[in-house]
């Protein structure tokens, strides 16, 4: 049985704290939040963190609500930057009892993100993490699901899964196709969404933060479900910050986490988190 996390870019309402204390109302037991963050031109977080000040408290509060950390994010591969900077956000990913961080590779040149990578699944390692290498269109060193697969191959570490995000998977080009080709062990999580079209792309950052509710857009997500394997870790990963006012995050967050629901009840999966449902019927399979 698959169990639903809650992304924190789909509810940053209250930030980290308000995410635990709404995933548990809403009945999901995990959530994905931030460490490390991006900084936007100014120098200034992008996302709200879970601070080294905080950890105690924190770490009280996910207990409190029985809420586990799955995803700890963001530990990008960028080209002139060591990984070893993201030490202490590690550091403390692993305190709060996450189980991976992730990463996407901006680095285009293949030796050095390799080390990179690296050095980035041995820091994990050492912290009892995994790492969860998420291909982007806009991450030119790893830019699409067959990008991935090879550098989880050439890697060879024990601890470096593969993460479909939908909307990566679909807008890069990839299919229900290509994803059947691959080694099921190797996908260590999956996130949802939807999207409007297929159309591939490089240049889609506006539309990976305005995203569609699961089922409102075209995107196969019932067929996708229905390939994972149990040990799949899936989250809600469904932002939208050009249409959702601050006094509707929450009505948003709600949606989202009803309609992935339903993408495991019409799959004929179960899922475990905002209730629970089987069904009988048998899903078409849908390649573009």
């Amino acid at each position: 049985m698959h169990k639903l996390a809650l992304h924190q870019i789909t509810m940053m309402d209250g930030g980290p704290e308000g995410l635990v204390r709404f995933a548990a109302k809403a009945g999901l037991d995990r959530v994905c939040l931030f460490t490390a963050t991006p900084t936007d031109e100014n120098g200034r977080n992008m996302f709200p963190i879970v601070g080294a000040a905080k950890v105690k408290s924190f770490q009280d509060l996910l207990r409190q609500h029985d809420v586990r950390v799955i995803n700890a994010e963001y530990f990008p591969v960028m080209n002139g930057q060591d990984v070893s900077h993201y030490l202490p956000a590690i550091a403390l990913a692993a305190e709060l009892g996450a189980k991976r961080l992730v990463t996407h590779i901006h680095d285009t040149s293949r030796q050095r993100a390799e080390d990179q990578l690296f050095d980035l699944c041995e820091m994990a390692n050492d912290n009892g993490l995994e790492v969860g290498l998420e291909f982007t269109g806009f991450a030119h060193g790893c830019n699409s699901l067959n990008a991935a697969v090879a550098l989880h191959d050439r890697m060879n570490k024990s601890n470096l899964k593969i993460a479909i995000d939908a909307l990566h998977l679909f807008r890069t080009g990839g299919t229900l196709d290509h994803l059947k080709a691959v080694d099921p062990a190797i996908i260590g999580y999956v996130q949802l969404c939807d999207g409007p079209d297929f159309r591939r792309s490089d240049d889609y950052v506006p539309e990976a933060m305005n995203r569609m509710i699961p089922g409102e857009g075209v995107f196969p997500l019932k067929e996708l479900v229905s390939l994972l394997g149990p040990h799949v870790d899936i989250d809600i990963e469904v932002p939208n910050f050009e249409i959702v006012a601050e006094d509707e995050r929450k009505s948003w967050a709600n949606r989202a986490i009803a309609a992935s629901q339903s993408q495991f009840d019409k799959a004929g999966t179960s899922v475990g988190g905002a209730g629970k449902g089987t069904s009988d019927k048998s899903s078409q399979s849908l390649t573009d």
